[in-house]
Order: C-alpha cells, then structure tokens, then sequence
C-alpha cells in the first residue's frame, strides 16, 4: 500500500517568530498524524493518530481507489467561535488542517471499508476481495 502526504501551507511567521519556527521546527508538519499500516489474514489496517479532532473534525474518504484522510475547513470557524465563546487568555493548542491519502491494494474490497475512532485513533481496516476457493479438480482422463 503507497500513501502520499499532503500538507497544508503555513502562513510563514514573521520576525521574532520565525527564529522559533526554524529552531523548533515548523508545527504545520509536525501535527501531520501518524500511521501505522498492517496486513491482516483477511485484509488491511490503517491506524492513524488524530488525539485532539473530534469525529466531526476527521473526514474519511474513498475516491477511485484512493482512500484520503483530512481534517476538516469548518474546524477552524468552530475554533474561532470556541475561543470567543471561552474569552481566551492564551490559546497554544493548534490543529492544523490535514490531509493524507492512500493508494489501496489491488484486491482491497473498497465496497466493504469500515472506520471507527477511539481513544484518539482512527481505524481503517479494508477487507479483502473473496476469491473462490478452487479447491481440488480431479479431471479423468477418458479411453
């Protein structure tokens, strides 16, 4: 299974801050979740972290065998609203958008794909195309 990382442009800090973000590291890339893949005997497993996003906030898609998990527009405004809502001090928790997408494997049974969060991980697992069983053919041969 090949994925490839999106990521969503940072507004570039300026001045003071930038001195942080170059020796901190950038957060926009950092806070991208991590995942863990697995094949099981009836197919695969993505685990991927999203403590901190709601199941409102996480978007699983599957388009044209390409199965894409993002995080939302409409968390931002929330956000906003949240922090207006609460009269804020110092707000430091940040959740960037995000977006990750994944190729799925030949015999993934895209119609059968379940997802479920708990705990702050998001599971994915795709079942497996069922294959008959060819089992064992004896042909005889006639005289």
């Amino acid at each position: 299974m090949r994925y490839v990382i999106t990521r969503t442009a940072a507004p570039r800090l300026s001045g003071f801050d930038t001195f942080f973000s170059d020796f901190f590291g950038d957060t926009a890339t950092r806070k991208i979740p991590p995942v863990d893949i697995y094949e099981t005997e009836n197919g695969y497993v993505i685990e991927a972290e999203i403590a901190g996003y709601s199941e409102k906030d996480v978007e699983v898609i599957l388009k044209d065998g390409i199965l894409t998990i993002s995080s939302e527009e409409t968390w931002k405004e929330r956000k906003a609203r949240e922090r207006e809502e609460k009269h804020m001090i110092v707000s430091e928790i940040h959740l960037p958008e995000f977006s990750r997408s994944f190729k799925l494997p030949d015999d993934a049974d895209a119609e059968r794909v379940e997802a479920e969060s708990h705990n702050g991980v998001l599971s994915i697992f795709i079942p497996r195309i069922r294959k008959a069983d060819p089992g064992k053919i004896e042909i005889k041969i006639g005289k």
